[in-house]
């Protein structure tokens, strides 16, 4: 991601825009981050190394790497964004639990197959492709079977 967070700065000062300590900080935390997050985890993680960055500089920022394509957002239905950096992605989907909002990754040949399907049939170059499964994760199954006893049956 080192050669993403100079052209980022090159992209910033082409448009005017400074980089600022906040958003030094910010970069630095996503260049080490593997997983999904969204902006108040990312807050969170921040202060509890008692760096300080306000609120409205990460949802900025977030912005911005979003609009330079260092991140990807994705929305799972749970009144907030989550993203992952775009180094991280590859051809993959994400299994979302609609009760715990756990997120998950998976990868299939099929994903590859979608992709080159699509792009022949519609004669279109196709740069990625996201997959959102929704469903109850193995961890909230277990938990409702526990509680009532019986199994939980899965939507699809």
């Amino acid at each position: 991601m080192h050669k993403e967070v100079q052209q980022f700065r090159d992209f910033l000062e082409s448009k005017g825009l400074k980089n600022t300590r906040g958003r030094k900080i910010i970069l630095r935390e996503l260049e080490d981050r593997k997983n999904h997050f969204n902006a108040e985890s990312l807050y969170s993680s921040l202060t509890q190394k008692g760096t300080r960055v306000s609120k409205p500089t990460i949802y900025r920022t977030l912005k911005l790497l979003e609009r330079f394509r260092l991140i990807e957002r994705f929305d799972i239905k749970k009144n907030c964004f989550y993203y992952e950096p775009i180094s991280q992605k590859k051809d993959h989907g994400h299994l979302i639990c609609e009760q715990c909002g756990k997120i998950m990754d998976f990868s299939s040949n099929g994903v590859e197959l979608l992709k080159s399907e699509i792009a022949r049939d519609k004669d279109f170059k196709l740069d990625n492709i996201s997959i959102q499964a929704f469903g109850v994760c193995r961890d909230c199954q277990r938990a409702s079977k526990n509680k009532n006893g019986t199994s939980l049956e899965m939507k699809v």
